[in-house]
């Protein structure tokens, strides 16, 4: 634990302060004692709050603390719940979210109960769901498809909804958060799949009690062999694969959005809403779309020169490269082109653009000396793509991965577990 103390001296009224220093962090509220002097006039020095702190982007500045995920920037490491991607390249979604969410690796049975319970909670999903989303236009972007099938699941349980029944009803009985937190998780599931068979035109199926989460995820999208009616399990292993690097990534977009939302106290399903809103910006999940059409417009490796070009002049921008996190490659990049190899029998032209644009990119300085390197989103596209995904639809099915790190930073923060901020301090602030 790294504990210490910040001496800090104010030029402006000679006056020095101490400021607690815990998890390698100061409290913004403990700034407060540092004021202004008197005399001054300017409007900007005198606030009731006394010194502030200015992070424009939340570029460094931690709002919670949290125990499911740890990444090092520098050495480009990225653990969950103390595991290397590496320990869990092997696990599948219940697996994945089990650990996520509750903190420990399942066992056996404990597997077979959550994958029982994710299925069934499926089943359940009401029918006027379906026909929210099908009664909608077909050519829309799939966002507010997504967020009307939510909002129509939402409906149907006025119950979870803190407000209209019990203000505290989360803190106060974690059983009953687990339960809408699966269900919830479950909903996505239905909501995603209807979207996509509703924008395709295609017939959707119901989930099946005897599949896992992501063999009931693709029956219902429509993603199945024509001939067995099944998922193919080599694209189920791709899609599982990479879910296992993008399950969950610290504060990013989506989770400071849930825990925003979260912070009046509200029912996950409302959180997801708000995460899914945020996810579809060309900076975060639409990145992904972003960086496919970005290379579509490329065309061919023959045009990747002229195109670094218009980077450096700063004419054009380049998705899916450099990240806010790490400053070197981010570690989720070369198992992504691992599975890219079991993707190889798909046609897709834009692969050699992409790595026509990281080699050129490799050797250019000016990438180099900014640390710019692919990140997830510059290959990850490519494993959606293969596996049948449509590009709009990318930044959905990445949110059918990145549910299980939400709802457990959501149980994390509504139960107070691990939670060093008071509750509100979000809403209040922001």
């Amino acid at each position: 634990m790294s504990t210490g103390t910040l001496f800090i001296r104010d030029s402006r009224t000679n006056a020095n302060y101490e400021i607690p220093i815990n998890r390698n962090a100061v409290r913004a509220t403990d700034l407060q004692s540092i004021r202004a002097p008197s005399f001054n006039s300017n409007r900007g020095d005198q606030v009731a709050h006394g010194l502030r702190v200015y992070d424009p982007g939340l570029q460094n500045t931690a709002v919670t603390a949290s125990a499911i995920s740890f990444s090092d920037h520098e050495r480009s490491l990225l653990l969950y719940r103390g595991y290397t991607l590496e320990q869990l390249w092997g696990s599948d979604f219940e697996e994945m979210f089990h650990l996520l969410l509750w903190g420990t690796y399942p066992t056996a049975s404990q597997h077979e109960e959550l994958r029982q319970r994710l299925a069934q909670y499926m089943q359940e999903v009401p029918d006027i769901v379906h026909q929210t989303i099908f009664n909608l236009p077909k050519a829309t972007s799939p966002l507010p498809l997504i967020v009307a099938g939510l909002s129509a699941y939402l409906a149907c349980i006025p119950d979870v909804i803190p407000a209209t029944t019990n203000a505290t009803i989360y803190q106060k009985d974690i059983k009953r958060a687990d339960q809408i937190i699966l269900q919830t998780v479950a909903a996505y599931a239905v909501v995603f799949g209807a979207v996509r068979c509703h924008r395709l035109g295609i017939a959707w199926q119901s989930p099946c009690l005897h599949q896992t989460y992501y063999e009931n995820l693709f029956t219902m999208a429509g993603l199945v062999d024509p001939e067995k009616n099944r998922p193919d399990p080599i694209r189920i292993s791709c899609f599982r694969r990479f879910g296992n690097l993008n399950a969950e990534h610290g504060m990013a977009l989506t989770v400071f959005s849930t825990l925003v939302t979260a912070s009046s106290l509200t029912d996950p399903v409302s959180c997801l809403i708000s995460a899914v809103a945020a996810a579809h910006g060309p900076l975060h999940f639409g990145a992904t779309e972003s960086a496919q059409r970005a290379l579509h417009d490329i065309g061919d490796p023959k045009n990747v020169p002229a195109f670094i070009e218009e980077i450096k002049s700063g004419k054009r921008k380049l998705f899916g490269y450099g990240h806010r996190t790490y400053k070197g490659m981010d570690p989720r990049v070369r198992p992504i082109q691992s599975i890219l190899k079991d993707l190889a029998d798909v046609d897709q032209p834009l692969l050699k653009v992409a790595e026509a644009i990281e080699e050129a990119a490799t050797k250019d300085e000016y990438f180099s000396a900014r640390g710019l390197y692919p990140n997830a989103d510059f290959y990850g596209n490519f494993v959606f793509t293969g596996i049948g995904f449509e590009p709009d639809m990318i930044p959905p099915a990445m949110l059918a991965h990145r549910i299980m790190g939400i709802m457990a930073h959501w149980r994390e923060y509504t139960g107070k577990e691990i939670v060093y901020c008071r509750l509100g301090n979000l809403a209040d602030g922001l």
